[in-house]
């Protein structure tokens, strides 16, 4: 009796491979440009912690807490972080992230729906499928990530 091999873990660190917006063509736009950053963290006992960068951000020139309004709003624009609890709906293929904090005080206490499915045992898809104000978002953004550590 043969057994199949188990399906990949979420579990671990990832790093932003691609960010696309799906366009009604069919095809997609680069989100912040063809070389995204970022980082998500799935720990085995169920928390998430995500860093996302638009890496065309200009510096600010100035230490972070004395930055202009300007140069403040540029910078929180090319920026998506939170924490908090994540659960996943095998059955669903979707994984929710449950927001404890983040960048945006509005996101708190929201749950970020994403579908997921692998694309190799080191490699996930995540499609927004609610945004912060949990409204379900036709063609949501697509990130594609690599796993870089357990």
């Amino acid at each position: 009796m043969t057994s199949s091999p188990a399906p990949p873990s979420i579990v671990g660190t990832w790093r932003l491979v691609s960010m696309v917006n799906p366009d009604s063509s069919g095809g997609a736009k680069p989100y912040w440009g063809d070389h995204p950053s970022g980082l998500i963290i799935y720990t085995a006992d169920g928390y998430v912690a995500a860093q996302l960068y638009d890496p065309r951000r200009p510096r600010l020139g100035v230490q972070w807490d004395r930055a202009d309004g300007s140069a403040a709003r540029t910078a929180f624009a090319g920026l998506a972080t939170y924490f908090g609890r994540y659960s996943i709906d095998a059955d669903a293929n979707t994984i929710t992230h449950t927001v404890e904090g983040a960048m945006a005080p509005d996101w708190v206490g929201s749950a970020l729906i994403r579908g997921y499915r692998f694309l190799g045992p080191d490699r996930v898809e995540l499609r927004v499928i609610t945004n912060a104000q949990g409204e379900r978002v036709n063609n949501g953004t697509v990130l594609v990530w690599e796993r870089v550590g357990q």
